[in-house]
């Protein structure tokens, strides 16, 4: 008897926008403030050297928050059920 698992796979089309750091960190703020979402105190963590990536979860409402740090970029990751946003700003901006 075979035993059978649940796939799920999701095609989603990609947009490529740029803006100024500064106009960038201020959506993060903005994102902030709307979803309570601890994202600024994730990136001093980083800039720190506590940790070199993160992420946090909650499913009711749905929402994945990813961040991670080279050596010269934060790279900021926001999924919700409606899309995907990626921010990467440099380091030296964000000291």
């Amino acid at each position: 008897m075979s035993n059978f698992t649940k796939v799920v796979s999701r095609k989603t089309e990609k947009e490529l926008n740029y803006t100024t750091s500064e106009n960038a960190l201020e959506e993060l703020r903005v994102l902030q403030r709307q979803n309570g979402w601890t994202i600024f105190e994730a990136i001093r963590v980083l800039i720190e050297g506590k940790a070199d990536s993160f992420s946090f979860t909650k499913d009711n409402p749905y929402y994945y928050f990813y961040g991670r740090i080279t050596e010269k970029t934060v790279v900021i990751r926001l999924k919700t059920k409606e899309k995907e946003t990626e921010f990467r700003l440099p380091v030296d901006q964000l000291v």
